[in-house]
C-alpha cells in the first residue's frame, strides 16, 4: 500500500506530554515526509497550544484540532470547520459534572476558560474537566450515554499517573475519527490510504479512522491491542521510525 497521508497525535506521540518542540530526529523526518505525502495532526490540544508544534514542523496538511472540534488549515492560517456541542445538552452535562463536584472549563474556539453560570451556552464548543480519577470519568460518561449527540474523550494529562486524566464532552461528530474522514474527503483520498499514530485514550478514534494503525510503545494497553504496528516510544523518536519505515 502506498500511503498518501500521515496523521499524528501530539502529546505522547510527536512530542513528550506538554512539550512544544519535537526532537531533531522527529522534525527532520516530518519535513522529509511532507515532501512525499500530506502530514497532518489529530490532537486533543486547542489551536493556540498546537500552533507552536505546527510551526516548528512547518506543517501544511489540514489539522484536526481539539479532538475534532476544529479543522485548521496551516497554509491559510484559518479554521475551516468547527462543530459545537448542542446548546440543549449543556445544562444536563453541567448537572452531571456538578454531582461529582468537578471544576468545569469550556472551550470557546480560542481559549480554555473556567465555566461560570453567566456564560452563554451558544459560546460553548465543548466542556472539559482536568485531573480527575479515571473511575469518576467513566461514571460521568455512563451518565451521559443516553444523549445521542454527545461524545466523550478521555485524555492522559500525566504520564506518571495515567489514571489521573482529562475528560472532554463535545458533539458526537467532534472526534478525531470524524475530523480525519472530513480531511480525507477534502484531500480526495481514501482513509485506507492514511497512517495514524497515537498513544492515548482519545486516539482510539484516530486509529479507527486510518488504514494503518500505529500505537507508540508508551501507549495505553488497549490502544496497542488494536494497532497494526507498535512504534518505539516518544522519547525514542517513534514517529521518526514510522516515517522512515513506512513512508521514506
Amino acid at each position: 500500500m502506498k500511503y498518501k497521508a500521515l496523521f499524528l497525535d501530539l502529546d505522547g506521540t510527536t512530542v513528550v506530554l506538554g512539550g512544544m518542540t519535537p526532537s531533531i530526529g522527529v522534525t527532520r523526518a516530518v519535513l522529509a515526509a511532507d515532501k512525499k505525502i500530506d502530514v497532518c495532526l489529530a490532537t486533543g490540544r486547542i489551536l493556540s497550544h498546537a500552533l507552536p508544534v505546527v510551526e516548528v514542523l512547518k506543517l501544511s496538511g489540514l489539522c484536526v484540532i481539539a479532538n475534532g472540534i476544529q479543522i485548521y488549515n496551516p497554509r491559510d492560517k484559518k479554521v475551516v470547520q468547527e462543530i459545537a456541542i448542542n446548546e440543549t445538552d449543556v445544562p444536563y452535562v453541567l448537572e452531571v459534572m456538578r454531582k461529582y463536584g468537578l471544576a468545569v472549563r469550556y472551550f470557546d474556539g480560542e481559549s480554555d476558560i473556567p465555566y461560570t453560570d453567566d456564560v452563554d451556552p451558544a459560546e460553548i464548543l465543548s466542556l472539559y474537566v482536568e485531573g480527575i480519577d479515571k473511575k469518576i470519568a467513566d461514571s460521568v460518561i455512563t451518565n451521559l450515554t443516553f444523549l445521542p449527540e454527545l461524545s466523550a474523550h478521555e485524555m492522559i494529562i500525566n504520564s506518571i499517573n495515567p489514571d489521573n486524566i482529562g475528560l472532554e464532552i463535545a458533539h458526537i461528530r467532534a472526534t478525531k475519527q470524524h475530523g480525519i474522514a472530513e480531511v480525507a474527503k477534502r484531500l480526495h483520498i481514501s482513509t485506507k490510504e492514511i497512517i495514524g499514530v497515537g498513544d492515548g485514550y482519545n486516539d482510539f478514534p484516530l486509529l479507527m479512522a486510518c488504514g494503518f494503525r500505529v500505537a507508540m510503545e508508551n501507549a495505553v494497553p488497549d490502544l496497542k491491542a488494536i494497532a497494526d504496528y507498535i512504534a518505539p516510544s516518544v522519547t525514542a523518536d517513534g514517529v521518526a521510525h514510522v516515517i522512515e519505515k513506512f513512508i521514506l
